[in-house]
């Protein structure tokens, strides 16, 4: 009979390729991650892995158990949903995962009056871009930024349109209007978007010149406030903004959509339920805002 806490860590080498990275996914040193390998090897009477200079490499032996222990992982989560999908309380846990900007500048208010309204509801709340794994229980609740239609396993609606605007500080707004339409446009930029969008220069159709490069939405949005450039953001983040005004006031792009999304067999679960129909009517009420509507 094989130890489950064993298959898991091989599982996590054989994914990762490195005893370093299964620890670190693991929360547990390397020589945990070791022993439980040299354990299960010791069983078996087999190498699972090749020790090589560049990581651990999976013997044909361990492929054949992979397959094996991909069985019992999904085995093991599907009970585990199922359990979880017959808590009938609104207590406990509930861990849900958005991209960072969406928590600190549209949703954290209505986190706030979720937890005070459903004080026996402990939020967890997992800030990141990566779409977490819902199947493997990552996460409880997904809100996306997706441009796909998701996974037919999951649960859930697509609510709105998120758009984008260019945004400069007011200070420079009626230079950045009024300049002759053959007068470049000084940008500020993300390293990992690149050039500056095409729908972005029109209608003026400029030249775009990059006087800054920054790695972090935040500083982008900072640098646009002292006057530094342009900028691309999301309506939600530009618009409510005293120190920034649309580069032209009509001037938008559909980004993506937002989705909230559950495990179809947590679906039923009492707290995901409440938070899954709270956030979608947080998140249908602030339409305009990230839709870009200015009401004009």
């Amino acid at each position: 009979m094989f130890d489950w806490d064993n298959i898991r860590f091989f599982l996590h080498v054989a994914r990762s390729g490195s005893i370093r990275g299964a620890a670190s996914v693991l929360e547990v040193n390397h020589a945990t991650v070791l022993r439980r390998i040299a354990s299960m090897e010791k069983q078996l009477g087999a190498r699972l892995f090749e020790r090589l200079p560049s990581g651990y490499q999976i013997t044909s032996t361990g492929e054949e158990i992979l397959v094996l222990a991909e069985d019992m992982e999904a085995d093991a989560l599907a009970l585990e949903r199922q359990i979880y999908g017959r808590d009938t309380a609104l207590t406990g846990s509930l861990r849900v995962t958005l991209p960072q900007l969406l928590a600190t500048h549209l949703l954290m208010p209505d986190f706030a009056i979720f937890s005070k309204k459903y004080p026996g509801i402990n939020l967890e709340l997992i800030t990141s871009n990566e779409p977490l794994n819902l199947t493997k229980r990552q996460a409880d609740v997904a809100i996306r930024v997706a441009y796909t239609t998701p996974p037919e396993h999951l649960f859930g609606r697509k609510l709105v349109n998120v758009y984008q605007g260019v945004y400069a500080s007011k200070s420079s707004l009626d230079k950045c209007l009024n300049s002759p339409l053959d007068a470049p446009i000084r940008w500020i930029i993300k390293e990992e978007d690149g050039p500056v969008p095409a729908w972005a220069t029109r209608p003026q159709e400029r030249k775009a010149i990059q006087t800054l490069i920054v790695d972090d939405p935040l500083s982008q949005i900072m640098a646009a406030r002292e006057g530094l450039g342009s900028s691309v953001h999301f309506c939600f983040m530009g618009d409510p903004d005293p120190e920034l005004g649309r580069v032209p006031p009509g001037n938008t792009h559909v980004y993506g959509d937002i989705w909230v999304l559950t495990h179809g067999d947590l679906r039923r679960v009492p707290r995901v339920k409440a938070f899954m129909k709270f956030i979608t009517e947080a998140i249908l009420a602030k339409r305009k805002l990230l839709e870009g509507d200015l009401g004009e």
